[in-house]
This record gives C-alpha cells, sequence and structure tokens, in this order.
C-alpha cells in the first residue's frame, strides 16, 4: 500500500512573482531514505473556452517564451491575489484578453497540472454566449491576438498540431466529455 512520505524539514526559496520554490527533506515509508524534493508554489491556473452563439471559440495567439513560438491557445492564466474565486479570474482573463464577456459559465474540470513537481490547480471554464463588449487591457508581458475558430475545427487543429498546448487540449477534451461526444 503506497503511503504519504514523512516531511521533515521545509524550506522557502526563491520567489520568481509567477512561482516560488519550496525545497522538503521527507522520508519514503517503503525503504526509510531521505530525499530532497523541489516543489514549484504557482497560484492556481485557469482557462476559458468561450464560444459564440455561431459555434465558434475564442482564441488567442500569443508567443511563449518556453517553446520561442506563437502559439493558439484559449484564454487564461493565472489567479491574482484580488481573484475572490477561479471563476472570477476565468471572466477577468477572458476580458482582458480578449474584451469578451458571456452570459452563461461552467466550470468543466479541475485537474493539478504537474503534480510531481507542482502545487497548483487547473481550472478550466465553459463560457456560453460569448460576445464582444470591451477593448483588451493587456497587461505588460503580454500580446495577444484574438481569433475565431469554429468548433467543429478543433479536432483537426488538434489533430494537425496547430494546437498543441497540453492544457488546451485537455480543456477540449473535458468539453467534448461535458458534451458527450467528441465534437459537431
Amino acid at each position: 500500500m503506497v503511503r504519504d512520505w514523512k516531511i521533515l524539514e521545509k524550506k522557502a526559496g526563491r520567489d520568481y512573482k509567477i512561482f516560488s520554490i519550496r525545497e522538503v527533506k521527507a522520508r519514503n515509508p517503503r525503504n526509510g531514505a531521505v530525499r530532497d524534493i523541489v516543489i514549484l508554489d504557482f497560484p492556481e491556473w485557469i482557462s476559458v473556452i468561450p464560444l459564440t452563439d455561431a459555434g465558434e471559440v475564442v482564441m488567442v495567439r500569443q508567443f511563449r517564451h518556453g517553446v520561442n513560438e506563437v502559439l493558439l491557445e484559449i484564454p487564461g492564466g493565472l489567479m491574482d491575489r484580488e481573484d475572490p474565486s477561479p471563476e472570477a479570474a476565468a471572466k477577468r482573463e477572458l476580458r482582458e484578453e480578449t474584451g469578451y464577456t458571456a452570459e452563461s459559465w461552467s466550470l468543466i474540470g479541475s485537474l493539478y497540472p504537474q503534480p510531481a513537481v507542482q502545487s497548483n490547480r487547473y481550472h478550466i471554464f465553459l463560457a456560453r454566449n460569448a460576445v464582444k463588449t470591451t477593448s483588451t487591457r493587456f497587461d505588460e508581458g503580454e500580446d495577444l491576438e484574438t481569433v475565431l475558430i469554429p468548433l467543429k475545427e478543433i479536432p483537426r487543429l488538434i489533430e494537425t498540431g496547430e494546437i498543441r498546448h497540453a492544457m488546451v487540449v485537455t480543456a477540449f477534451y473535458y468539453l467534448a466529455l461535458r458534451m458527450k461526444r467528441l465534437f459537431p
């Protein structure tokens, strides 16, 4: 039977603004070995699949430094300290990144993005009846282009690799589960 590891020591590491590092020393209950473990503490992550009445997904193209490429994604980001809930963060991110708002909101999934080394959760929201209501408000580290993609095109874009952000693919999988079919 797998058991919890006993934490012997905790040490706060460096804070990098969007995440911080925590170091722990823990004992393996199976063999007693003591290991040094590094944990990345991120705020909660959120993303939104915004659907228009015309059956389009409001998506964004943005440059991602980790892979040095522009990727096609759904709106999302980190929860701010001021956000009272993941849903509030999702509404804020959609409005800031695209200028869209939506009438109907539902949480369609929550999971751990990388539990081996990260402590945060990732929340996926479906926003129906999305409409452009305001201008975008990018933070100083953002430069995005809003694009409307027919929902029926999403499987092809995943298959061809135009959508290759793992969290975005996961979000569309959750949408497929919610719809009880893969896509229209």
